[in-house]
């Protein structure tokens, strides 16, 4: 929630840190009904900051380059290091970048330096997710915490879209850094006080908690930070490899819709900013209920002998990409049916949002004692959507708004996910696989992996 929230705020509060600017309107005229709702002086602002429409993506986007450049190293912080202070330096760092934001601000080279240390300090939360999960989280129960913990990534958007507008109206937008920033301080002294790193270390857990953790199947135990890492197994693995090509293509339609909607929704839908908000903060909300519902089924299922890990990592892959392209598919060729395109723009958020009980936690699967080096791989690529859906989009609405051009981009993340999924349905795998052990224990790995089947068989007769 936090990571996320903060990384969503300046969205709504450069709307309060620009210029006013007059100028010819650049919204699509194709769908002329919709004029007589839309009013776009009442939402606007008159900012300190006068700031061109590039120079203002720019300080949204630059993020997303830290983020990129972060990925990788973080996930070798994280699995190297005490994984307990990798994201209480990560959740720090990120409340007070945040703080320096309305100083910052006075100077524009200096802000797009703040934003970008941001996105690089935050680039550390997925890779310790993953990390935990294999040092907390129980295989059986795996799908449904993961659901769960991602849950906080739609309630801190919506959250901090929600309170952004507020403070926004009520304070300014300074207040909004502030606040924000503040807030997550608390939660690093609560977090230090009672966390540790793994249940080995844990004060306040029952040893019969502490016992059933540490000793079930794939469990991954304080010594992996120290083994050495299997590069070349890792790098020729047909399911890693698989996996890369499927967070790299199949983030796109999450990217998008996260950097994309509200621009298509004001410009061709034609959407003043506060019902904008509205409608984009729903999707998120719905997410955070839906995912760890899915991750529960996916659980059960599993449990119950109806598929294996592999098939339901594969079930929530597929999720995340089919629906949402045949909804965007509709949208794209529906014409200036506003109610339909929203509601299909709004599902296919949801939907889309198994990405996180997919293939955004298939590095736990594949090798727990690399989780973190794994993610930081996978979604380096996987970050690229973020940066070049919007410059395909500007370059295509250059000379106006209108559906044909808006089309091509809606196409170009189509393919996208239906690749990501046919890749991912063919060489996919939820297996732990044989080089996340140390070399001495790979021996084992097929007993290992034996006594997990018989288990698996046990409990669905039970």
């Amino acid at each position: 929630m936090i990571i996320y929230g903060l990384k969503v705020n300046i969205a709504t509060a450069i709307i309060g840190m620009v210029k006013k600017k007059n100028g010819a309107e650049d919204w699509s005229n194709e769908c002329p009904e919709f004029d007589a709702e839309f009013d776009p002086q009442k939402t606007d602002i008159d900012g300190p900051f006068d700031w061109s429409s590039r120079e203002q993506g720019l300080v949204i986007s630059i993020y997303f380059a830290g983020y990129l450049v972060g990925m990788f190293p973080s996930g070798y912080l994280a699995d190297r290091f005490n994984t307990k202070f990798v994201l209480l330096f990560c959740v720090l760092a990120n409340g007070v970048l945040t703080i320096l934001v309305p100083v910052s601000a006075n100077s524009l080279y200096v802000l797009y330096l703040v934003r970008f240390l941001t996105g690089l300090v935050s680039a550390a939360n997925l890779p310790i997710v993953n990390v935990l999960l294999g040092t907390w989280v129980v295989y059986e129960e795996k799908s449904t915490w993961v659901g769960i913990i991602y849950a906080g990534t739609s309630l801190g958007t919506v959250v901090s879209i929600l309170t952004s507008g507020m403070i926004l109206n009520f304070v300014g937008w300074e207040a909004i850094f502030y606040i924000h920033g503040t807030l997550p301080l608390i939660w690093c002294i609560v977090f230090y006080i009672f966390f540790a790193g793994c249940p080995e270390e844990q004060k306040y857990i029952s040893e019969q908690e502490r016992s059933f953790i540490v000793n079930s199947y794939g469990h991954r135990t304080p010594g992996s930070a120290k083994m050495e890492i299997p590069w070349k197994s890792i790098f020729t693995s047909v399911p890693f490899l698989a996996l890369i090509a499927t967070n790299t293509l199949g983030n796109f339609c999450w990217y998008f819709l996260l950097t994309q909607l509200p621009l298509y929704m004001n410009k061709i839908l034609r959407y003043d900013i506060t019902s904008n908000s509205a409608i984009v903060c729903t999707p998120y909300l719905v997410n955070a209920f839906t995912n760890p519902l899915i991750g529960r089924v996916l659980d059960w299922g599993r449990k119950r002998g109806y598929w294996s890990q592999t098939v339901a990592r594969k079930i929530a892959v597929f999720i995340s990409t089919i629906p949402p392209s045949i909804f965007l598919v509709i949208i794209a060729y529906i014409g200036c049916d506003r109610v339909t395109s929203t509601v299909l723009l709004t599902l296919s958020i949801v939907v889309c949002g198994a990405i996180f009980v997919g293939h955004l936690c298939n590095q736990n699967d594949l090798a727990p004692n690399y989780a973190g080096i794994l993610m930081g791989i996978t979604n380096t690529p996987g970050t690229i959507s973020a940066f070049i859906l919007p410059p395909i989009v500007g370059a295509l609405v250059a000379e106006g708004h209108t559906m044909a051009r808006w089309r091509v981009a809606f196409w170009i993340t189509i393919v996208a996910q239906v690749s990501a999924f046919v890749i991912f349905a063919i060489f996919g795998s939820a297996k732990i696989q044989p080089w996340n052990y140390p070399p001495a224990e790979v021996e084992d790995w097929d007993a290992d992996e034996g006594q997990q089947q018989q288990q698996q068989q046990q409990e669905t007769k039970t």
